[in-house]
């Protein structure tokens, strides 16, 4: 086998990797032959769709796999050691001292029901040899340096006192506490907003750049790898398809497979929509063998030394590599036509142009319980007096931080909560796509059964139509009809979010209330659900509430935006408008923080991730809600409350100085 030239002295060097799952159904060859290095502070990306073992390699690291995942063969050098060879317990002295992990989910990798203190000092005494008052003094330092406000205080919260994006800081915090050599990141930003996003990844750079850290980042989100990474590793099927300096990967990438992932992100700037590429087929069944390359069925250059012979990772310079016979990939033939969308035919009539969701001074208020009886139960305003109205046809997309209202107003139009006051009307049927597809599935139920149901229940078709339409929905979504009758514990977390797409999708409903639908699918299934969701507005002029913290992919699909702080809308107007020139401070901080695919231009930005956290909704401030975070705001701000209000004859922002 061909590998990457090692480095001198490489801090981490993997050679010849292979893990597998042994299932009672085949075995799962998960990764298939991975070699790569790493250097002493390098940032290393690793990309790929789901289930192209990104997660499984950096598992197999540590061997933190899961049963009946089992590293079955290859070396994992750290500093010269073989990780592989280690014990059980000579690991324990490895994890959390020389290698610190983050989990894509802290909720549930912090113990609910321990104090932050219980879980970050007895590492920090162990692995450094501290006293337990000098272990405690560094576990606050630490949290101080994540940005945690009050650390000697908070130090003793328990996890679900804290908010998403103080989690995942606490998490950093405890990767790092030990002061490692390396750090594995899975997917760390990932159920985070862009703002949060940003002071993330930007904490990782500062941290790392301080202490030499190296490290490991998976990550689907391409945007971050350019703002992130010094060098990116592509994988699929189990192995890397190409590696190298993230500047030539994304300027002259030359693997088909990282080629295609690429021309499927949406662009920044686009004078006119084109339907997003997309990638045709599916990712091979890793139980069988894999004759040739294993992407030669999705490539449009295969040709026939590709169905015979698979390619190993070749040099192309200056350490880059690449595994294709053809030395630039798919060349001239990248660039994949891709068909303009058209122009929304206008209504038959005038009936068919109407409203079919509309809201007007919508509150919703949650009473909490109050700690001291004879006190007033506190209220929180999760949901403050917003007025929208979506026509048929429409797409609105509702954006804003974590806390400020997005889901609350979802549910709230689905009647899933009721409103403390004000008015919702729908015209015709509704159907939800939840951000967590595994909280509103039932683990005992097939994909069928689960796809199914809501033609169960409205006794749409008989058994033979309804498993047609199950099929049919199926490869809408991406997945063929092998999953039929997997169950969701079986799937990855972009399976699982797609399977809800299509269960949302059954009924062809009129009004389709999406949160977050596609924030954990990687970018290729990504653009096949949105080209999906904007056929279906085209031909059955369904409108679409699509709540997400993916302005790229708001901006992309929208027609509409209604920019949400606080429990109110600061900023609403046509996509293209809001996007280009947004208008409030709030607006402005959410788009600079979008990350740009592309590593030249994100050098070049000035990076000013906002700051603070949001103004706790028990106790409103008298004036603007944003006031405490805007970096333009007076002491008339500060006291006087702005209300939405026209900006141009297309857009409302509430903003006493919007520019």
């Amino acid at each position: 086998m061909n590998e990457l030239r090692p480095i001198r002295s490489a801090l981490l060097d993997v050679r010849n990797l292979h893990t597998h799952f042994l299932t009672d159904k085949g075995t799962v060859k998960a990764v298939n032959g991975v070699s790569f290095q790493i250097n002493q502070g390098e940032r290393v990306a690793i990309v790929g769709e789901s289930g192209s073992g990104k997660s499984a390699m950096a598992m197999s690291l540590l061997r933190l796999l899961a049963y009946p995942g089992k590293v079955v063969s290859g070396e994992i050098n750290l500093e010269g050691r073989d990780l592989n060879r280690l014990s059980e317990r000579q690991l324990n002295e490895v994890r959390g001292r020389l290698v610190g992990t983050i989990f894509q989910d802290p909720m549930s990798s912090l113990d609910p029901v321990m104090r932050i203190s219980n879980q970050m000092i007895p590492p920090i005494m162990r692995h450094l040899g501290l006293s337990r008052e000098k272990a405690r003094a560094e576990a606050i330092s630490w949290l101080d340096r994540v940005g945690i406000p009050d650390a000697a205080r908070r130090i003793e919260s328990y996890p679900f006192e804290m908010s998403g994006g103080m989690r995942q800081r606490v998490m950093i915090a405890m990767a790092l506490s030990c002061r490692p050599r390396l750090v594995i990141a899975d997917e760390p930003t990932t159920a985070l907003d862009v703002t949060i996003q940003a002071q993330i990844v930007e904490l990782l750079k500062e941290l790392t750049a301080e202490t030499g850290a190296a490290m490991i980042f998976i990550t689907h989100d391409l945007g971050l790898v350019a703002r992130f990474a010094h060098k990116v590793g592509v994988m699929y099927a189990g192995k890397l398809v190409e590696f190298g300096p993230v500047k030539d990967i994304f300027a002259r990438p030359r693997h088909p497979y990282t080629q295609s992932l690429l021309d499927t992100i949406p662009p920044v700037d686009q004078l006119e929509r084109r339907r997003l590429a997309q990638i045709p087929g599916f990712p091979p069944d890793m139980k069988l063998p894999v004759t040739g390359c294993a992407f030669k069925d999705r490539c449009a250059g295969a040709h026939r030394r590709c169905f015979e012979v698979a390619p190993e990772l070749e040099p192309r310079g200056h350490g880059h590599a690449a595994a294709c016979w053809l030395p630039e990939g798919l060349g001239a033939g990248r660039q994949m036509e891709r068909a303009l969308i058209p122009p929304m035919e206008p209504a038959a009539d005038a009936g068919e142009d109407r409203v079919v969701v509309e809201i007007n001074n919508l509150h919703k208020h949650f009473t909490t319980r109050s700690s001291l009886p004879w006190r007033k139960p506190p209220t929180v305003r999760a949901v403050n007096g917003i007025s929208l109205r979506i026509r048929r046809g429409e797409t609105l997309g509702i954006v804003g931080e974590s806390g400020c209202g997005k889901s609350t107003v979802a549910r709230l139009l689905l009647g899933l909560d009721p409103a403390t006051s004000g008015d919702i009307f729908i015209d015709g049927m509704a159907q939800m796509v939840f951000q967590d597809p595994s909280s509103s599935f039932n683990p005992k139920m097939t994909l069928f059964n689960i796809i199914q149901e809501p033609l169960v229940v409205t006794g749409w078709g008989s058994k033979a139509e309804r498993e047609t339409r199950v099929r049919e929905l199926l490869g809408q979504v991406g997945l063929d009809e092998s999953y039929m009758h997997r169950y969701p514990s079986q799937l990855s977390g972009g399976q699982r979010q797609r399977i809800a797409i299509a269960r949302a999708l059954a009924l062809k409903p009129s009004v389709v209330v999406a949160d977050e639908p596609t924030s954990a699918l990687d970018v290729s299934v990504r653009a096949q659900i949105i080209n999906l969701l904007v056929d279906l507005k085209q031909k059955l002029r369904v409108s679409f509430v699509f709540i997400s913290h993916d302005l790229l992919t708001v901006s992309y699909i929208s027609d509409k935006i209604a920019v949400m702080y606080l429990g109110e809308v600061v900023e609403y107007g046509p996509a293209d408008e809001v996007f280009n020139n947004p208008a409030h401070p709030y607006t402005q901080a959410l788009i600079s923080a979008v990350p740009i695919p592309d590593p030249e231009a994100e050098e070049a930005r000035i990076q000013k991730p906002l700051s603070g956290e949001l103004p706790s909704p028990l106790n409103l401030p008298a004036g603007c809600s944003f006031a405490s975070r805007c970096p333009k705001a007076t002491d008339y701000c500060r006291t006087h409350k702005m209300v939405l209000k026209p900006y141009s004859k297309t857009r409302e922002t509430a903003c006493h100085y919007a520019s």
